[in-house]
């Protein structure tokens, strides 16, 4: 029992040095000590293990407050990398994305695909592709139209890839973890931590594809919430008397009357301090309107701040990449493995 205690001190003061580390990019084992509470000699020994095992790298000497020179510790971005696949709809068809991306979070290699047909190994082409321009894959993570819980993917656009099979099939053939994020909830994601305005704690996202039915996501209190079973933002069966799929959405009025019903249901659950909407049918003008038609339903008692954005793209590419950095660095990185 106190070996296993030892190791996992040991595992949770290497994380804490790795976080800052890796947010300073360089430091000392004076300014690391400082900065975690840790001894100098504990952040030596755990430094001389990164150092080992590439993590971390050394660089020059520079001056210490008059005493001698200390050496700077760098953090290895390229150390590992992650690979995301995100699928949305994109011109009425199923775009699949693809980004390497190292441990600061930069994209190394991209490309996209579309897919007509989604079946379980409709992404392998591209992982390959993304690992052959990469030393190391440590994770891979989907932001797929759907919902996963332990493993089973209970809800998904693309009918193939729902079950049991999908995930441990990935995991399997690429020997590293596989994270399932929502493709909404990844936007929201992106959304929340790069382009809401500060000292928000409470944000949902809509995103319509037109091809399927409208999903939303969830950030409360500063985190995404997925709810019991990844359920929270299945909003199509909303009993507010809309059919998605029959909604013509070149059809202003009826757009704004359809979206303000959503929205209007969506305040009165969750009351988020901003709505972002997301849909490539919207223009700038739809949000008074629909801003008005959910504040008539709500008889004026709720204030809806309300955004639309043509970026959903760029909000779910930098949603994924904060997921799998989280998951890697937190958990992944201390057992690399080579592919």
């Amino acid at each position: 029992m106190l070996i296993g205690n030892t190791l996992l001190m040991k595992e949770v003061n290497k994380d804490l040095v790795r976080e800052h580390l890796k947010t300073l990019r360089k430091a000392t084992k004076q300014e690391l000590s400082l900065k975690t509470g840790l001894s100098v000699v504990t952040v030596n020994s755990i430094l001389t293990d990164m150092v080992k095992n590439g993590e971390v790298q050394e660089g020059e000497m520079v001056p210490s407050n008059g005493g001698r020179p200390s050496l700077l510790y760098v953090y290895n971005v390229n150390y590992s990398y992650g690979i995301v696949i995100y699928g949305h709809q994109k011109e009425n068809q199923n775009c699949i994305h693809l980004a390497v991306v190292n441990l600061a979070g930069e994209i190394v290699y991209k490309e996209e695909a579309f897919i007509k047909d989604i079946q379980l190994e409709s992404f392998e082409e591209l992982i390959d592709r993304g690992r052959e321009k990469v030393s190391h894959i440590s994770i891979i993570g989907f932001g797929l139209p759907g919902e996963e819980e332990d493993g089973v993917v209970t809800i998904n656009d693309y009918r193939n890839l729902t079950g049991d099979v999908f995930m441990k099939h990935y995991r399997e053939k690429y020997k590293v973890p596989v994270i399932f994020i929502n493709d909404i909830n990844g936007a929201v994601n992106g959304y929340y931590h790069y382009k809401a305005p500060g000292g928000m704690m409470n944000v949902a996202g809509i995103y319509f594809p037109r091809l399927y039915p409208p999903g939303a996501g969830l950030v409360l209190n500063s985190e995404v919430y997925t709810g019991n079973k990844s359920f929270a933002g299945e909003i199509a069966g909303l009993p507010i008397g809309v059919d998605w799929i029959k909604l013509d959405y070149d059809n202003r009025e009826e757009i704004r009357e359809a979206v303000g019903r959503l929205v209007a249901a969506l305040s009165c659950v969750i009351a988020p301090e901003q709505i972002v909407l997301y849909g490539d049918f919207f223009q700038e003008e739809d949000a008074a309107g629909i801003k008005e038609a959910a504040e008539k339903l709500l008889f004026g008692k709720f204030d809806i701040f309300l955004v639309i954005s043509q970026k959903f793209e760029e909000d779910f590419e930098q949603g994924m990449i904060r997921f799998i950095l989280e998951h890697s660095v937190d958990k992944y990185v201390l057992s690399r493995k080579g592919l």
